[in-house]
C-alpha cells in the first residue's frame, strides 16, 4: 500500500475519531456506490456536537446518481468520543437532498437542506447530478435531539443549480447570512442570502468572477479587523457598522481551456487558488473575485472562517481537480492529503501544516480520499473538525490553532563541524574535509538522508551550500549524471534538485522527466542555494541570496518524508561527485513575491 499505512495527523491534532462508517460494498470490497458525504459540523459547546452528511442512494433507472441522498446525523455528549446516529431528513422515491450545512443561533439549531425533485432533476438522457436544488430547513431546540421542518421563504432568480450551500452561516450587521452559488450569465456565481428573522431569505449581490474562472463553495468570515457579535454590546455596535466580509471559494481554472482534456492537463501540472473578493455593505455588494497567492484550491472545497481571537484559519487538499478517466486513472494522490493554514492579525499567513492524511481503504474510487472539512470553535482557537475519509468514515479530531506555527528548524546538517546527527550515509557518503563527500562512478547512488516527522510536514524552505567536484552528464530521462542532487518529500509534495555545471535541474509537478530551470556554466563552484515552497507547492530559486528568476511547481508524490542529497554517476562511467558544507530545511514563513 502507498504510504502512509496507518492515519497520520498534525503535530496540532488530536487523534481522530470515526462518527460513521457503514457503506454498501461489491463483492471485490470496493464501493457499490455511495458518493461525496460532505460533512457539516456544529459544537454547542466543548462536549455535545452534531455532525450531519449525505448518504447517497442507488436508483434503477441511473445506478449513481450523483451528489444526492438522504441527510444523517449523529450526536455526541462526550466530546466527540462516542457517537449516535440518526437520520435528519430521508430520501424519498420523489425528492431527495444535496447537502446540509448547520446555523447555530444561540442553541437553536437549523439545518439547511437542498431539496432535489428527482424528475426535474434528470436531464434529457435521463442522468442525475444533483440539481438544481431549494433550500428547505429543518429546526431542533433540543441540541439535535429532534427536527421539525421550518418554513422558508427564498428569493433566488431561477437558474439551473437553484440554490447550493457548502459554508458556514455568519451573523453580522443584525442579518444572518449564509453563502451561496448559483448559475448567472452562464457560469457559476457566488454571494450571500440574507434574512433578519431566518424566515425569509434574499439574494444580495453576486460577486463577478476573475476572466477565466469559474465559481462554486464559497465562505465567508469577517476580516481580521472586525469584532464578532459574541455579546450584545458587540452585536450592537454591529448593526452600526457592518464591517468587512471575506469570501473564499473554489475555483476551476478554465484558462487553458474549458474542454475536460485542457481541465485535466491544467490541474495535474500547475498550482491553482481560491478567488477572493471583500464586501463592506453585508453582502449587497462585493469587489470583483480574484485569484489568492496564499489560498491553494485544487477545485475542491476549502473550509475557510475566523475564530473569536480573529485569526483567519483555511483548510484543504494539497491536489484534487476535475480529473478526466476512471477512478484508477486519478493521479496518485487524488484528494488525498488535507492541510490547513492560519492567519493571525496583523501578520502573513503561517505556513500550511498537515492536517490529516489516511490510508486507502479501497483500490478504485475515493481511495484514501481526506475531503469535504469543516469545523466549529468550541473554545479560542480550539475546533472541532469533521471531514470524510475514503466516501466511507466521516471522522471528527480536534485542532488547535491558538499556538503559533513553530519556526523550528526540520533538519540541519553541519558537515563543517564534523557531521550531522539523525542522518544515514549510504554508497560511500563520508564526512572529511569540511564537508559531506558524496562520490560515484555508476549509476549506483551515493547518498546522505534524514527522515522527516510526518506529522510536521508543512511548506518549507531548503537551503544549502555546496559545490560540484565532478561533473557528470545529466540523463534527464534515467536520472543517471546527478552531480549535487536535493530531494525533499514531505508526504504531500516532493521538491526533486540538482546542480550541475551548466545550472540547475528540476522535475516539475506532472512529469517524471528532469528539466533545466536555470542555465549558468559556474553553476558547479560553491555557492548557497535556497528553494522557497509555498502552499501551492510554487518554487523560487536563490543562489546567494539572489533571486534567479526561477520558478516551477513541484511534484505531488507519496513518497515517505526525507531530506537526501545524493550524486549518481552513469553506465559508461562518468563519474559525479559533490560536496556539502551545510544543509538546513526549514518552514516557509515568508510569503513569495
Amino acid at each position: 500500500m502507498p504510504w502512509p499505512e496507518t492515519e497520520i495527523v498534525g503535530s496540532d491534532v488530536s487523534p481522530p475519531v470515526t462518527v460513521y462508517g457503514k457503506v454498501d460494498r461489491s463483492p471485490d470490497g470496493e464501493l457499490a456506490h455511495e458518493g461525496n458525504r460532505v460533512p457539516d459540523i456544529v459544537a454547542l459547546d466543548r462536549r455535545r456536537l452534531v455532525v450531519a452528511w449525505r448518504a447517497g442512494v442507488r436508483d434503477a433507472r441511473d445506478p449513481s446518481p450523483t451528489d444526492q441522498g438522504s441527510i444523517m446525523y449523529a450526536r455526541s455528549e462526550d466530546g466527540g468520543l462516542t457517537w449516535t446516529a440518526g437520520t435528519l431528513a430521508a430520501a424519498t422515491a420523489t425528492t431527495r437532498y444535496h447537502y446540509v450545512i448547520f446555523l447555530n443561533d444561540a442553541g437553536t439549531l437549523y439545518a439547511l437542506l437542498g431539496l432535489i425533485s428527482v424528475e426535474g432533476d434528470r436531464d434529457r438522457e435521463g442522468d442525475v447530478d444533483g440539481f438544481p436544488t431549494s433550500l428547505v430547513v429543518k429546526r431542533s431546540t433540543d441540541g439535535g435531539r429532534t427536527w421539525t421542518p421550518f418554513p422558508v421563504t427564498v428569493d433566488v432568480p431561477d437558474n439551473g443549480r437553484g440554490v447550493v450551500v457548502a459554508g458556514k452561516p455568519l451573523r453580522h450587521g443584525g442579518v444572518w447570512l449564509v453563502p451561496y452559488w448559483r448559475h448567472s450569465g452562464g457560469t457559476n456565481k457566488a454571494g450571500v442570502l440574507r434574512s433578519a428573522d431566518l424566515r425569509t431569505w434574499t439574494s444580495g449581490g453576486i460577486a463577478e468572477n476573475p476572466p477565466g474562472i469559474a465559481i462554486e463553495e464559497p465562505q465567508i468570515a469577517l476580516s481580521q479587523n472586525e469584532r464578532n457579535e459574541r455579546n450584545e454590546q458587540d452585536e450592537q455596535d454591529n448593526q452600526d457598522a457592518p464591517g468587512t466580509l471575506v469570501m473564499v471559494t473554489r475555483a476551476l481554472d478554465l484558462r487553458s481551456g474549458t474542454s475536460a482534456a485542457a481541465r485535466d492537463a491544467r490541474y495535474r501540472s500547475g498550482a491553482a487558488h481560491s478567488a477572493t473578493a471583500t464586501s463592506t455593505d453585508g453582502g449587497l455588494t462585493w469587489s470583483p473575485l480574484r485569484l489568492d497567492a496564499n489560498l491553494p484550491n485544487y477545485y475542491v472545497k476549502t473550509f475557510f472562517t475566523r475564530d473569536s481571537a480573529g485569526r483567519h484559519l483555511a483548510i484543504f487538499n494539497t491536489l484534487a481537480g476535475p480529473f478526466t478517466g476512471s477512478s484508477t486513472s486519478k493521479p496518485d494522490q487524488y484528494r488525498e492529503v488535507l492541510y490547513y493554514k492560519v492567519r493571525r492579525p496583523g501578520e502573513p499567513w503561517e505556513p500550511a501544516r498537515l492536517f490529516a492524511d489516511g490510508p486507502r481503504l479501497t483500490k478504485g474510487a475515493a481511495r484514501g480520499w481526506d475531503v469535504y472539512p469543516s469545523a466549529d470553535e468550541y473554545e479560542p482557537g480550539r475546533f472541532f473538525v469533521v471531514w470524510e475519509h475514503n466516501q466511507t468514515n466521516i471522522k471528527v479530531a480536534r485542532l488547535d490553532i491558538s499556538r503559533p506555527a513553530s519556526d523550528a528548524p526540520l533538519a540541519t546538517g553541519d558537515w563543517t563541524a564534523g557531521g550531522a546527527r539523525g542522518w544515514t550515509l549510504s554508497g560511500g557518503a563520508r564526512v572529511a574535509g569540511g564537508g559531506l563527500r558524496l562520490a560515484s562512478t555508476g549509476t549506483s547512488a551515493c547518498r546522505a538522508s534524514f527522515p522527516l516527522d510526518a506529522s510536521k510536514g508543512c511548506d518549507f524552505t531548503l537551503e544549502f551550500r555546496g559545490r560540484v567536484d565532478d561533473d557528470s552528464a545529466l540523463d534527464p530521462r534515467t536520472g543517471n549524471g546527478v552531480c549535487l542532487g536535493a530531494k525533499v518529500a514531505n508526504g504531500a509534495r516532493r521538491l526533486m534538485l540538482t546542480v550541475q555545471r551548466s545550472g540547475v535541474w528540476t522535475m516539475r509537478k506532472g512529469s517524471a522527466v528532469w528539466e533545466k530551470v536555470y542555465s549558468l556554466d559556474t553553476a558547479g563552484r560553491t555557492a548557497t542555494w535556497r528553494v522557497r515552497v509555498d502552499s501551492a507547492g510554487t518554487a523560487r530559486l536563490f543562489r546567494d541570496g539572489a533571486d534567479t528568476g526561477a520558478t516551477w511547481v513541484i511534484q505531488d508524490s507519496r513518497e515517505n518524508p526525507q531530506l537526501t542529497h545524493w550524486v549518481t554517476g552513469t553506465p559508461g562511467g562518468n563519474a559525479a561527485g559533490a560536496t556539502v558544507e551545510w544543509t538546513r530545511l526549514t518552514p516557509t514563513f515568508e510569503i513569495l513575491p
